[in-house]
Parts: structure tokens; C-alpha cells; sequence
């Protein structure tokens, strides 16, 4: 049965749900605070038979698939592709380069085979912004798919975390994570994003 836009979906992480379709930012500090997110995040994925999406940098696949295991089985997901755990090289640089077009591509797709799927309702998500972009032309390509992600996103039976290392990432990096996701999860909480642009204004701002 296909998962309705208005359903809940449990986070895994502190009671937290949202409603499918939901494009998420999550501030955390350092690799236990990565963790904290991430594992039960997947996990509770896992149980509510979710395709399962992972994508970090600062930890390697078989890190996170060791750190699972200790919630759950992940023999069976990993085996029948209902987890997924990538390196952003993998992911967002296929091509050599980060492309706004070919992310969405890739997150239409994923939502039409969920969609046609009959063994999954929902994809679940989550991602760090990869170090490589983190200077100005990078920023400002990476920042515009999280912005038009969001012209997108709500009619995928998809639930998308984006990560952002508090100790990793600059003020300009933050506060651009804040104005390209409608709801933030900061300090165990998910809150509605007052700093929110929306993504024609935001893309506007930036020609």
C-alpha cells in the first residue's frame, strides 16, 4: 500500500515524526552526535520495511553498518537493497562533478521505483554535504538543489535528513542549510524554520 503524503513517519529520534515528504535539516556535533541521528534513523527504517538511503563522509559504510547492527539485523537490508550506504564520491560526484539536475534526477527515480515498488512505501534518506564543496562556486551549485529540492520533494513518499556538523561547517554554510529546509531538527527537536526561504526568492537572490 502506498504511503500518503499527510501519513507520520517516525524519525527513530527522540518521538520525532513528520509527515512524508518532509525535507529536513539536522545541526549535531561530532561523530557521536552523527550517530546519534543516523543509526536510529536507519534503523527504525529498517523495522517500518523503508528503503533506506545513506550517504556520509565522515564515516565509511562498513562504520554505520557495524553501528547498525548493534540495533538491528542488517543482513537481510543490505542483502536486498533495502539499505543503501554510499560515499558522497558515489552519490552526489557520479559524474566527476556535483549537478543540481542529476540529484533530482536521482531522487525522482529513487520516488518512482518506491513508488512502483511493491515491497517498499517510503524512502528514507540522509546525507552530509561533502567537504569538496565547501567553497564558494561549490556552496552556491550545492545550495541550489537543497533549495529546489524543496519544489520537489513534498509529492515524493520520500523523508529527507540532511546533516550539518556544527564543528565542521562555517556561519555561511548554516545559515544557508537553514534557509533551504522548512523544518529544522536542533537540540533533540524538530521545529517549523522561521529562517526558511522560499526556493524562488532564494534562487532569485542568488543570480
Amino acid at each position: 500500500m502506498s504511503q500518503t503524503m499527510t501519513e507520520s513517519v517516525a524519525l527513530g529520534v527522540l518521538g520525532i515524526s513528520v509527515p512524508a515528504g518532509s525535507h529536513l535539516c539536522v545541526f549535531f556535533r561530532g561523530t557521536s552526535g552523527l550517530e546519534d541521528i543516523v543509526l536510529p534513523f536507519l534503523a527504525e527504517g529498517i523495522r517500518a520495511n523503508d528503503r533506506c538511503l545513506c550517504i556520509l563522509e565522515s564515516r565509511v559504510p562498513s562504520d554505520v553498518l557495524s553501528g547498525l547492527a548493534r540495533q538491528v539485523d542488517v543482513g537481510p537490508p543490505a542483502a536486498t537493497g533495502q539499505l543503501e550506504l554510499a560515499t558522497p564520491p558515489e552519490a552526489y560526484l557520479r559524474s566527476g562533478r556535483f549537478s543540481t539536475e542529476d540529484m533530482l534526477g536521482y531522487w525522482a527515480d529513487e520516488a518512482a521505483a518506491t513508488r512502483s515498488s511493491a515491497n517498499f512505501s517510503l524512502t528514507r534518506a540522509t546525507g552530509e554535504m561533502p567537504s569538496v564543496l565547501n567553497q564558494p562556486a561549490g556552496r552556491a551549485e550545492f545550495f541550489r538543489y537543497e533549495a529546489r529540492l524543496n519544489e520537489v520533494i513534498a509529492t515524493y513518499p520520500q523523508v529527507i535528513l540532511c546533516l550539518y556538523d556544527l564543528e565542521r561547517f562555517g556561519a555561511e554554510v548554516l545559515m544557508d542549510a537553514l534557509r533551504t529546509h522548512p523544518m529544522v531538527v536542533v537540540d533533540g527537536m524538530v521545529h517549523d524554520n522561521p529562517y526558511y526561504v522560499e526556493p524562488g526568492k532564494f534562487l532569485a537572490g542568488r543570480n
